[in-house]
């Protein structure tokens, strides 16, 4: 038990001080799990999660596509136009538009599709684009926590407890709401001085001709037809019984297929980078898992609570918070959902126990602790570097902490006023 531990320690404490290329400490961390023992190979690559680093790629693919029509920069300047160019509420907008996807779309398709807009964006208004990224990360994971398909956490613990997407909108959305103003107003503490544009920017973004930046009427007609058929999937997934990636992936042929895409020019957009990061590091939380590391951190959580319910929830909440901050929010649910089966009870009201709220709330608002903490904080991180706007960990966690730790004493006030 000792080796992997100091091997997954070893390779975070790398990871936060951004010396070296994450990808390629979360790969040599999967390779010394193997190599020294800690994790088999065959178990290795069970334990990455094809449907999300699949989900990813596809998505890229599409976006990419669809931001050769220019549609994009449309909307970069049809969005500062709508606010008359204050930055401010642009941001604003942008988390708005941002949690709202992510509720009915899924945050990880959200985020490739807000990186490229709010990028064009910033770059109009001169305007540093990383603090707009990281406010629409918030804004991903909180908003995907409302609702079954909005949060890879949430997909994993209503497949397993047979919760609906009715269940998670009726017994979440109201304090999701309540978070997005909570964070609407952290976003103002620490963000809004930083946002002012000057007036020369305002008034050349207000000049500008938005239909003018479409360059490609034909593929955003064709591009268009398959995003919608995509989300449709995306939220019909459960009926039709199709993973979201297959989903993605059928998309994304389809758009290369009819709009005459050359594949090999098309696939260099992925950012293959972000994509060997999650391998890696599903294969480290993997070997954490294997040895029972995981396991023997959630006994001791239900042992120091014993049966009294009340006190599980919320220190259930809290510490999915912090421990999904850690090692990723999607293995963490997958590995905590077994655990929740053996000890819940179903509340007499709603049929569903308090502990699954806790657990998707804290392992979602904690994903917003780190940079790493979640699949779409991972993926605009990358995007981000790719245009040369680098997220370092240490610049994300003095956000991230602030964000986190007050929605989440939000959702403890939740949970005790409504459930306990």
């Amino acid at each position: 038990m000792v080796t992997p531990i100091a091997i997954f320690t070893v390779a975070y404490a790398l990871i936060a001080f951004s010396k070296i290329p994450k990808s390629l400490i979360a790969l040599m961390g999967a390779a010394l799990m193997v190599l020294l023992g800690s994790l088999d190979s065959e178990h290795a690559f069970e334990h990455v999660d094809l449907n999300v680093v699949l989900l990813l790629a596809c998505m890229m693919l599409l976006a990419d596509i669809t931001g050769r029509t220019g549609i994009f920069e449309w909307g970069a300047i049809k969005s500062a136009q709508l606010v008359r160019g204050n930055g401010f509420a642009i941001l604003l907008l942008l988390c708005l538009i941002t949690a709202v996807a992510s509720a009915f779309l899924d945050n990880v398709t959200t985020v490739v599709l807000m990186v490229p807009v709010t990028i064009s964006i910033c770059r109009a208004l001169n305007l540093d684009p990383v603090r707009f990224l990281v406010a629409e990360i918030f804004a991903s994971n909180i908003g995907g926590a409302a609702t079954l398909i909005g949060d890879p956490p949430n997909m994993i613990i209503g497949s397993e407890a047979g919760i609906s997407f009715a269940d998670f909108a009726v017994q979440l959305t109201p304090v999701i709401l309540i978070e997005l103003i909570v964070l609407a107003g952290i976003l103002w503490v620490l963000m809004a001085k930083s946002s002012v544009v000057s007036d020369d920017r305002r008034t050349h973004i207000m000049s500008l001709h938005p239909a003018r930046a479409i360059t490609d009427v034909p593929l955003l007609k064709k591009s268009t037809a398959v995003l919608a058929f995509t989300i449709i999937g995306f939220m019909t997934h459960g009926l039709i019984h199709v993973e979201p990636a297959f989903i993605a992936m059928a998309g994304a042929a389809a758009l290369m297929l009819i709009g005459r895409i050359d594949p090999a020019e098309a696939f260099k957009s992925v950012h293959w980078t972000t994509l060997f990061f999650f391998i890696g590091l599903f294969m480290m939380v993997g070997g954490l898992i294997e040895n029972g590391v995981l396991i023997k951190i959630q006994e001791w959580l239900i042992s120091i609570t014993g049966d009294d319910l009340n006190t599980l929830a919320i220190v259930l909440l809290w510490f999915s918070g912090v421990v999904s901050a850690i090692v990723d929010n999607i293995p963490y649910a997958a590995t905590m959902v077994p655990i929740i089966m053996e000890i819940a009870h179903d509340d007499p009201a709603t049929g569903i126990s308090v502990l699954w709220w806790s657990l998707s709330l804290g392992a979602n608002l904690g994903g917003n602790f780190t940079v790493i903490g979640a699949a779409a904080n991972v993926l605009v991180s990358g995007a981000a570097k790719a245009e040369g706007h680098p997220i370092s960990f240490m610049y994300f966690l003095k956000y991230g902490v602030i964000v986190s730790s007050a929605t989440l004493a939000v959702a403890s006030g939740y949970l005790w006023l409504r459930y306990l």
